[in-house]
């Protein structure tokens, strides 16, 4: 899926002759769902989450959706984008309700409903904070309810930002309650992650989010584009209540999480992720020590990680610092009781040693990012070297001082660029567009033949 992101009727997936983590998952005996966000092919029924790992679906096919209609308007077409798919059963969800909510009900009954005894892998994939194509492009649930918490946050936009990052706070303090409820949070894993840094401006899906004090917007190769926020909770991690420095990629979640199950690693070949169960179970060190954050031939950027050094060639406008720091002294102090005594604490609390105010205010002293200096090195249209360990809001341009290590990273990177697959962008077929389909988003291509697939443990070669 390299390149722009994948677009509505745009013919384009991840093949199918890759799986994916749910079906890996599904042959150790998992239960499957996927709710909410899909957006990595739909343009054949053979495209869809059911055929791809997932027992069940309800969510929507493309980027985004409005919050409350679940149109999609793009390339001129207005559509409506929320499917429930049980196998091959398909019904479209004509409902108006806030997406935040309608994706929390949904994890809530797959919850209260699942049978413990078959183990579960629960995927919710929210559209919060994403910015939509209403005339409000972040839609609140409530105005009374945004003025009355946050009118104290006197920019209009921040505040729908804060107020819709908080009906996703209360979304996972009703999933996680659920798991206590369901009796199953004892045996869980919780990932909660980004999957990139804000879009604070910019002409399209800006949501006002902030990377402070981290360099860059989304689409960008700095560390504000690319380095997210995550958090993992299990009772089954030993070394718990801390900040991890661990370097892990977006693409070692499939072993170590098949690995967490039950799985064998070593039978996974042709991935470019590593098993960290044991790094983040144990506190170890982790197994990577590298990664390519990515490569754009089509508007010659790159960047990757080794060791401590960064080396970034970024040509996207977005290469700066943008947003709020978050520090306003009129905002209120920050409240140790309020998040221990919230839903998600709550329940934890009841199966894991409770935490402290105290500790909780040294995990997130610990967890701060701080720089000094925000006179940072113009990088526009160059090369630049950072030790982001030392400097992780990417300052100082470390490239004349150390070209040696600019050019073991280079070389790097173009070893990559041997292996790498090219942009595979196509152009929208007309034939997708929501009025041939009753003005909704479906599948429109036929499903043709599909690939043989190597599918673990037994590797048998069947059809998907």
């Amino acid at each position: 899926m390299q390149g722009y992101p994948l677009r509505a009727a745009e013919p384009r997936s991840i093949p199918l002759n890759n799986s994916l983590l749910p079906e890996y998952l599904r042959m150790l005996g998992y239960t499957t769902a996927l709710v909410g966000k899909w957006h990595i092919g739909y343009h054949t029924n053979n495209h869809i989450p059911t055929r791809r790992g997932f027992d069940s679906f309800l969510g929507y096919y493309s980027g985004y959706i409005e919050y409350f209609t679940h149109k999609l308007i793009e390339s001129g077409q207005s559509g409506y984008d929320i499917h429930r798919l049980i196998g091959n059963n398909h019904k479209i969800e004509y409902r108006y309700d806030y997406m935040t909510d309608i994706i929390t009900a949904e994890a809530e009954s797959i919850i209260l409903s699942h049978n413990t005894l078959k183990p579960m892998y629960l995927q919710l994939s929210h559209l919060a904070p994403h910015s939509s194509t209403a005339k409000d492009l972040l839609e609140v649930r409530s105005w009374k309810e945004t003025n009355d918490t946050f009118g104290y946050i006197k920019d209009i936009n921040r505040r729908k930002y804060a107020s819709v990052v908080t009906t996703l706070d209360e979304s996972v303090g009703r999933v996680v309650d659920a798991l206590k409820r369901a009796e199953m949070l004892d045996n869980s894993i919780i990932i909660f992650l980004s999957d990139n840094g804000a879009q604070t401006v910019g002409e399209v899906h800006r949501n006002y989010g902030s990377n402070y004090p981290l360099r860059g917007l989304k689409s960008s190769f700095f560390d504000g584009a690319v380095r997210s926020a995550a958090c993992i909770y299990s009772p089954l991690i030993e070394s718990r209540s801390r900040i991890s420095t661990q370097l892990i990629h977006i693409s070692d979640w499939l072993p170590t999480l098949y690995s967490a199950a039950g799985g064998d690693p070593s039978d996974l070949e042709g991935l470019d992720g590593v098993d960290q169960w044991s790094a983040i179970k144990h506190a170890g060190n982790s197994k990577r020590q590298s990664l390519l954050i990515n490569i754009d031939e089509q508007i010659d950027s790159e960047a990757a990680l080794v060791g401590q050094y960064k080396l970034v060639t970024d040509r996207s406008i977005f290469s700066e610092y943008y947003g709020y720091t978050g520090n306003d002294p009129s905002y209120p102090k920050y409240n140790e009781t309020q998040v221990l005594t919230s839903p998600a604490a709550s329940a934890i609390a009841s199966i894991s040693p409770k935490l402290n105010a105290d500790k909780l205010k040294q995990l997130r002293k610990e967890g701060m990012v701080i720089c000094q200096n925000d006179k940072f090195s113009n990088c526009m249209n160059r090369t630049c070297l950072f030790d982001i360990y030392e400097d992780p809001c990417e300052i100082t341009d470390l490239s004349s001082k150390y070209p040696e290590v600019v050019k073991r990273l280079s070389t790097f990177i173009d070893s990559y660029k041997l292996v790498m697959m090219k942009q595979t962008n196509m152009p929208v077929d007309p034939t997708g567009f929501p009025h041939n389909f009753n003005d909704t988003w479906m599948p429109w291509l036929p499903e043709g033949d599909l690939p043989a697939k190597c599918i673990l443990p037994s590797c048998v070669m069947t059809k998907q």
